[in-house]
């Protein structure tokens, strides 16, 4: 399928809107974005982990609930039984920090799997935009065969009428065997792009169709950290096992302090010096393990963890600044390559047209003309390369701000 070359920024208006010609048939940018999400074994993986957490949590809430404990011995005379029913009255907030704890660390592994899915859709993105890039080189290449096919039949007809010697034929021949080579080493490098897409949506997708335009405009460098920082996965994620960090100090502090339990009591087969067969009462329970310095560890390990989790926020947010500014100024360089190398091109196939003149009339070698095309076809080839960085660098900035969640269908919770 032929694609338009030249995918440039909105910012330089002179670059036309995008590389790629739409396909009619069905597939595209965003049907593999949104396969990858519905299909690919880390979401499904991911997902489960999340439930998990979710039955945690329940079984932290559940403490709130009466337990009952049942006891039986026997002995010489008597096989004495007691059945226990304790309802927990106050726990002096040990049991809210508990719940807590499991709801942070339910929210932690919800923005884990955001972060597998933002990871999942960049390296999607990248994928489908490296499979185009080499749909357009099979297209350089494909027209470079073209070309030469015809500079070989044209030399062929001039060596029939003697205007052109067998050399020249041998040359024009070789030069498209190598056209041919180089067209080979595309398809094998197609077939393997294609099966990276594959392994990420897990289905085959029609990837000839375009990027659409929007998904690589982007904003100022200033405006695109900001909105990085807000939307960031990674970001979220790191902030929520602050808050987890926190809730586990705050579970520690309260894990040594009593329970006052409604508890009622009910006795089988007591010996007759027993009276009493039920008996209903308030227990006050604690334990300190180690004279309190089980305890005390345990809050200073949580407390030197939640340092740990605040400091590995302030990284995450540095690195993230870092590689929003290496991708833009990556971006920025291919825009620069592109305007050279388009000038580049056109002033190469007016001069290879001009060779094909000059040749005919005789003021030309056949072997200049021959280099030309060659020269020609690199330029074309570097090209298509710098528009498909750019492309690339634009969609994992996209995807690194959330800018490719609606196109997937994906919702933060």
């Amino acid at each position: 399928m032929r694609m338009r070359t030249l995918y440039f920024a909105v910012a330089f208006g002179a670059f036309l809107a995008s590389p790629f010609t739409s396909a009619a048939n069905e597939g595209g940018f965003e049907a593999a974005l949104r396969a990858t999400l519905t299909r690919h074994p880390a979401v499904s993986g991911k997902e489960a982990e999340v439930e998990a957490k979710g039955y945690g949590g329940d079984a932290a809430r559940a403490q709130r609930y009466p337990s009952l404990s049942a006891q039986a011995s026997a002995d010489n005379e008597t096989t004495p039984s007691t059945l226990r029913v304790r309802q927990p009255v106050w726990a002096f907030g040990r049991i809210d920090a508990g719940i807590a704890y499991a709801e942070a660390d339910q929210i932690v592994e919800q923005a884990d799997l955001l972060r597998v899915k933002r990871q999942l859709l960049d390296q999607t993105a990248t994928a489908y935009a490296r499979l185009q890039g080499i749909y357009e080189r099979l297209r350089v290449s494909e027209g470079n065969i073209d070309s030469l096919s015809a500079l070989f039949e044209r030399i062929q007809r001039r060596a029939e009428g003697q205007l052109a010697s067998s050399a020249d034929v041998r040359l024009a021949f070789a030069r498209l065997i190598q056209a041919r080579a180089q067209k080979s080493r595309l398809e094998g490098e197609l077939a393997l792009a294609r099966t990276d897409l594959y392994a990420l949506t897990q289905m085959p997708v029609n990837a000839q169709q375009a990027v659409p335009g929007e998904y690589a405009q982007l904003s100022a460098a200033s405006e695109l950290k900001a909105r990085a920082q807000e939307n960031s996965a990674d970001v979220l994620l790191s902030a929520q096992k602050v808050a987890l960090a926190r809730a586990e100090r705050d579970r520690e502090k309260t894990a040594s302090r009593p329970t006052v339990y409604l508890q009622a009591e009910r006795f089988f087969g007591q010996s007759r010096s027993f009276n009493d067969d039920e008996r209903l009462s308030v227990v006050l329970e604690a334990n300190l393990e180690g004279l309190g310095f089980v305890a005390a560890g345990r809050n200073k390990s949580a407390s030197a963890r939640l340092n740990a989790s605040q400091e590995n926020l302030r990284v995450t947010r540095n690195d993230l600044d870092r590689t929003v500014d290496s991708l833009y100024a990556n971006r920025k360089m291919q825009e620069a390559v592109m305007r050279s190398q388009y000038q580049s091109v056109q002033e190469l196939a007016e001069i290879l047209a001009s060779y094909q003149r000059q040749y005919e009339a005789g003021h030309k070698a056949w072997l200049d003309v021959l280099n030309m095309q060659r020269e020609l076809t690199e330029q074309q080839l570097q090209l298509v390369q710098a528009e498909n960085d750019w492309l690339i660098y634009s969609l994992r900035l996209a995807a690194l701000s959330g800018g490719l969640d609606a196109a997937a269908g994906l919702q933060q919770e």
